[in-house]
């Protein structure tokens, strides 16, 4: 294996082959499974059987790796969570412009610390970003109603009020009290209605054991791969608008990017050693924070 310094370590060693088979054997008793393990003629042919092997252990609803850190190697118990209603989770900032003052304050500092707890951010902090501005620049006919409108929504995402407001939500919490200010607000309509109770619900969202982008596992990773996967990162995050000719660009760059590669999607794991005293389980929080914003995204679009 290559390091970050240059240099390269073996991971095939005694060591590690030991440290894989005595997982192998704790995990079955974990199991109360019987385990057979059939040393092959070399240390590599012996990890290549354990990872077969524990493979058959678990069976067809759990997934396994061989990961490596520091050179150890151990096993990595995975599994996947079940994706949202949505393709991509865009939440869109647009409609605090109309709310009131105090309810506008109440809305970003939810977002803020939605963002916060969970470790999502306004998509002006990728690098597509940029190269999207530049190719949505180029296209400009000075001539045309619908250039100058375009380049007016540009500006205003690179200086102007848009970026303002995204950098708002990233930065700004006006309340500690979130649930009182909640609880104490007056809503002065149907829409205001909703909105407070759909933030109602999400308030468990904003102190998880584990945020969403926690569950972020590349189960796939390839060390030089023709093309990066689709990021967690990428698929969950604050948009301005999702209906302007930005999103646009995102959704289509989504979409033609992810047909040559694969998305991340929320995953639980459980890295095994000799040592484990627990069975892999796992939680319901990427259920749970989808649903919640399947009806939040509904609301506020």
């Amino acid at each position: 294996m290559d390091t970050y310094d240059g240099n390269s370590i073996n991971v095939v060693t005694r060591e590690n082959y030991e440290f894989l088979r005595d997982s192998f054997f704790n995990y079955a008793l974990l199991l109360k499974k019987e385990a057979v393990h059939t040393p092959g003629n070399s240390i590599g042919e012996s990890i290549a059987r354990l990872y077969d092997e524990m493979d058959n252990l678990i069976g067809d609803n759990l997934n396994v790796n061989i990961e490596q850190e520091e050179g150890r190697l151990f096993f990595r118990l995975w599994k996947d969570h079940k994706w949202g209603s949505y393709t991509l989770y865009y939440f869109p900032v647009k409609f605090v412009e109309l709310l009131t003052p105090a309810l506008r304050k109440i809305a970003i500092t939810f977002i803020h610390k939605l963002m916060r707890a969970n470790g999502i951010w306004t998509f002006l902090d990728y690098e597509e970003s940029d190269f999207m501005f530049e190719m949505l620049a180029e296209d400009d006919d000075s001539d045309s109603s619908d250039s100058k409108e375009r380049m007016k929504l540009l500006d205003s995402y690179q200086n102007g009020k848009i970026k303002k407001l995204l950098k708002r939500v990233e930065s700004k919490s006006y309340y500690k009290n979130l649930q009182k200010s909640l609880e104490s607000y007056t809503p002065q309509n149907g829409f205001e209605m909703q909105l407070i109770e759909v933030m109602k619900k999400g308030l468990p969202f904003l102190i998880p054991g584990q945020g969403i982008m926690q569950y972020a596992y590349d189960a796939y990773y390839e060390e030089n791969p023709d093309f990066h996967p689709m990021y967690l990162q990428q698929q969950i995050r604050v948009v301005y608008d999702t209906n302007d000719i930005v999103t646009d660009y995102l959704v289509d760059y989504y979409n033609s990017y992810s047909r040559e590669t694969y998305d991340i999607v929320p995953i639980t794991t459980f890295d095994l050693s000799p040592n484990t005293k627990e069975l892999f389980r796992m939680d319901d929080y990427p259920e749970r924070f989808f649903k919640w914003a399947d009806e939040f995204i509904n609301v506020i679009c």
